[in-house]
């Protein structure tokens, strides 16, 4: 970069964010700006604005952002504008670039998993089109409580085998078209993320809806992520749209966790062969070439007999069929509590 060439704009927004990426996050040598925490950063003439998301044992970052601005000697007003969830340490989101490819069993998986490591973990399903945690988990029918504070209205998430879970799908009848426009959509969104009384959680984790929309741009505007983990199939079809994900996530600067491919491949029930699942079967050094940088997690095969079970049975049996891949899915979440 030819500083020359810089306006001086450009110039004190660059020094801004050099003084931030010496802000580190505690007991680690990554920055703030390396993991993605500050964001929204503006300079106009002498005043400083950063947005900076953090994780409810991360709050000091507040005033070691604050005094690391204040070594800059031509800031005049300076505003560090904090975004946490109370109560949550790290939030990770799980995307796809395609709906139908197992989002949701994951997420739930990976949550059971962190769940039975001793963590406290939440599961926010902002799928608002189509939010199916809340029937994987066989809880469509509880109600949802709320209470009244500070002349806001907060929800009390349901707790199912020591998940903490909330859902549009708790809140909406079976029968009831979800149908959200722009303004009530965001809105909606903004409530589930902020005006849930989660408690103490090592992770919440949030069920997104596939694809590239106003939904997924709300929360990585608003939410203070720790990181994206990725879920897709090893076809065709899904490829482009996994690469328009992967690039929206990174126009954020968002930290993707890794990618977990389902549908890998289904074995015969009677011959024992292996073979590919999807039609449009794409192999994997084929698959990653225009993604190179993406790290694949586990490749989660089909299991004929599961295929078969109603979805309460489901949830029930992933931890016991896949223990060792989503242990290794949640060994690499557990990273982020430094």
């Amino acid at each position: 970069m030819d500083l020359n060439c810089l306006t001086q704009e450009e110039f004190r927004l660059k020094e801004v964010r050099d003084c931030l990426d010496c802000v580190k996050l505690p007991g680690s040598q990554l920055s703030i700006i390396k993991a993605a925490l500050a964001r929204n950063i503006r300079v106009i003439q002498d005043d400083i604005y950063v947005r900076l998301f953090h994780g409810s044992d991360q709050i000091e970052l507040v005033l070691n952002t604050q005094n690391a601005l204040s070594a800059l000697a031509w800031s005049n007003r300076i505003i560090v504008d904090p975004r946490s969830i109370p109560g949550v340490k790290r939030t990770i989101a799980i995307g796809s670039g395609k709906g139908g490819v197992g989002k949701t069993t994951v997420t739930v998986g990976l949550a059971n998993s962190l769940s039975k490591s001793g963590y406290n973990v939440g599961i926010l399903d902002a799928d608002i089109y189509g939010p199916n945690v809340s029937t994987l988990l066989g809880v469509d029918s509880i109600e949802v409580d709320t209470f009244v504070s500070n002349n806001r209205t907060r929800f009390i998430p349901a707790t199912i085998r020591d998940l903490k879970v909330m859902s549009v799908g708790m809140l909406a009848d079976a029968s009831q078209s979800l149908a959200w426009r722009g303004p009530i959509l965001t809105k909606l969104l903004k409530q589930f993320l902020f005006d849930v009384e989660w408690g103490e959680l090592d992770f919440l984790l949030i069920d997104l809806p596939p694809g590239t929309g106003d939904a997924q741009i709300t929360i990585l505007q608003e939410c203070p992520l720790a990181g994206v983990l990725l879920v897709g199939v090893p076809g065709t079809s899904s490829q482009a749209d996994l690469v328009r994900t992967i690039a929206m996530y990174k126009q954020f600067d968002l930290t993707i966790l890794g990618y977990v491919e389902n549908f890998s491949s289904i074995e015969c029930p009677n011959c024992g062969n292996v073979f590919p699942f999807l039609l449009d079967y794409l192999p994997e050094d084929q698959a990653m070439a225009d993604i190179k940088d993406l790290e694949v997690l586990v490749h989660l095969p089909v299991q004929p007999d599961v295929l078969t079970k109603s979805c309460q049975n489901v949830e029930h049996t992933l931890g016991n069929i896949y223990p060792e891949s989503f242990l290794k899915v949640a060994n690499k979440c557990k990273e982020l509590l430094v």
